[in-house]
């Protein structure tokens, strides 16, 4: 077993994934608090088994080592442990054995009690990012930066175990890091939508359907967020060609620069928009330090208790599951808010005041401080 060392340098290593299946979120997610140990002069590498995942991190300038994925490239990934991971941690074991790492920071669902056995003798401090609490894992350092996470009831592991549970530790990007107080238009003129990092069942184009065989809507600027996971944006720059109130942005390439996508910070997007209707995930985060009320719906199973949470303290409206949106429940919501201009104001200063945008220093600080106490 390696011993920890101290320098004033570390090495940190992620164990992240994303792609069309999966989406970008826990990609981008360990960006942020890579990003916040490169700041603080340490070293950070990549272990990755997804293209998409892979680009995105490469387009950050981080050190991106490829673990074999034909499995996942060739039929998806569910997040269920069907995979072996067995060879997993024997690729993994390789790649420490040839390079010393203090910290191993995992952010998947596809683990086990045995998968972190594995490669704990191989680093000095093992950090797993949780959402869900679907079983206690032996690791170090265990980090869930959601609202719910102190109602999941966890349990330590072992009496040195560290936990970082709530909204503090949430690792929002650095472009929200420092939000202008929102100012809330009374009218509604301009909504954004997104899916997210992917959109493998072409539902942005279903929404904006949908929407638009409304009445109600079709004065309106609907400011569209093409992920870089999209496969189906061709039919969205169709869709923005036949409707002049549709615009498409993107904050990274799709596959190349394509000239009917206009390329932009999210957060620019989201500070124009009056309304947006998301997914649920990790970007509820972004639409609340950003102060822009948001409809969401429910896109998976882990996103249902936190989109029902953030609703049930008065954070946003839900529009319930992905395939209900078509129903007469989904407009009523939407204009409801449209219509309500103190609601939104309230939506709006309160999401503000859930995320200060400093989690990711949070978390790099209590890391390297548990490293010093061994």
């Amino acid at each position: 077993m390696r011993l920890p060392r101290k320098p004033n340098r570390l090495t940190i290593a992620f164990r992240a994934d994303g792609g069309e299946n999966i989406g970008l979120g826990h990609i981008m997610r360990c960006l942020s608090l890579a990003k916040e140990f490169r700041r603080e002069g340490h070293k950070v590498v990549f272990l990755s088994k997804l293209t998409e995942g892979i680009e995105r991190v490469r387009s950050e300038n981080f050190e991106v080592t490829r673990l074999p994925s034909v499995e996942f490239e060739t039929e998806g990934f569910f997040y269920e442990i069907s995979s072996p991971l067995s060879e997993e941690v024997t690729e993994m074991n390789a790649f420490f054995k040839k390079n010393v790492i203090d910290i191993l920071i995992v952010d998947t669902y596809n683990v086990s009690r045995n998968f972190f056995v594995g490669i704990k003798p191989y680093v000095s401090k093992l950090v797993y990012i949780d959402d869900n609490n679907n079983e206690s894992f032996p690791v170090d350092i265990l980090i869930n930066g959601n609202i719910t996470a102190e109602s999941l009831g966890y349990n330590k592991h072992n009496g040195n175990q560290l936990f970082l549970l709530g909204p503090q530790y949430n690792m929002i990007r650095d472009e929200f890091r420092h939000m202008p107080l929102r100012t809330i238009r009374e009218k509604v003129s301009e909504v954004m939508i997104t899916t997210g990092g992917s959109d493998p069942n072409n539902l942005t184009s279903k929404i904006i359907e949908i929407i638009l065989q409304q009445e109600e809507f079709r004065h309106l600027r609907f400011n569209v967020l093409v992920g870089s996971g999209f496969t189906h944006y061709v039919s969205l720059i169709e869709m923005s060609v036949q409707y002049d109130n549709v615009f498409l942005y993107a904050n990274s390439a799709i596959t190349e620069r394509v000239r009917d996508i206009t390329y932009s910070p999210v957060s620019a997007i989201m500070l124009r928009s009056d309304l947006a209707i998301s997914a649920g995930g990790s970007t509820l985060y972004e639409f609340a330090a950003s102060g822009t009320p948001v409809a969401a719906f429910i896109m998976a199973d882990n996103q249902e208790f936190l989109v029902d949470t953030l609703q049930t303290l008065g954070y946003l409206k839900s529009l319930g599951w992905y395939d209900n949106l078509e129903s007469r429940q989904t407009i009523e919501i939407l204009l409801g808010m449209m219509n309500d201009f103190k609601g939104r104001k309230e939506l709006s200063h309160k999401g503000q005041s859930l995320v200060d945008g400093k989690g990711t220093e949070r978390i790099v600080q209590r890391i390297i401080e548990s490293l010093q106490v061994n």
